[in-house]
């Protein structure tokens, strides 16, 4: 299914969601989402480019300038670069996760975290809803892992949390359901990055409004 300029995608795929403000994309964001398209058995991968964030003063490079980058580093066939965000008009995740079931009937959505993010997941707006909606496929980052295990929403589902060697079937699980992949992670950052002086940009802003 394909309109509009919206990403492509059939019913009884399996697609990994991963978004932020990749400001800039580089290697590590690579990293996962490989590791992701094999740990978790997914069809594609989606990067969502966030907007920008109207409550910050200072905000990511402009959209465009982001999405460029991105597909200039992230080149594999089975995943796609986009700003459905700004096409949909949606500001949180759970909002957009909504939109994207209503508007792709049938396509199965895994939702995509770095494991720093699972601690402090259950300040997300409507996290919750996340949880119901989609599986939540969380990929460990060096350091990360003891943190995330302990978080608020990892002790809430522990009942739903599949076995490592089960992650691969984590598209075909009804929510709630999440998968913890433990491997070695790039240590590069965009952060890194924008300190060098080789990327224009303002704050991070890595879900918008306050995720």
């Amino acid at each position: 299914m394909q309109r509009d300029g919206m990403p492509y995608a059939r019913a009884g795929q399996v697609v990994g969601l991963l978004g932020g403000s990749f400001d800039p994309a580089h290697a590590g964001h690579v990293h996962i989402t490989k590791a992701a398209l094999v740990r978790f058995g997914l069809d594609r991968v989606w990067w969502l480019v966030s907007p920008a964030n109207p409550l910050k003063t200072h905000g990511p490079a402009p959209i465009s300038d982001r999405v460029t980058r991105a597909r200039a580093v992230m080149q594999h066939p089975s995943v796609t670069v986009t700003d459905i965000e700004a096409r949909l008009g949606t500001h949180y995740t759970a909002q957009t996760i909504a939109a994207l079931q209503e508007y792709y009937q049938g396509v199965r959505f895994v939702w995509l975290m770095g494991a720093d993010n699972l601690t402090q997941f259950h300040r997300w707006q409507d996290w919750r809803e996340i949880m119901a909606r989609v599986p939540v496929g969380v990929l460990a980052r060096p350091g990360d892992r003891i943190s995330a295990r302990m978080s608020r929403a990892a002790r809430i589902y522990r009942e739903e949390r599949l076995i490592e060697r089960a992650a691969g079937l984590l598209g075909y699980m009804d929510a709630p359901a999440w998968a913890f992949a433990n491997l070695p992670m790039s240590q590069l950052s965009s952060t890194a990055i924008r300190e060098t002086g080789k990327w224009t940009s303002g704050a991070v802003v890595d879900r918008p409004m306050g995720e």
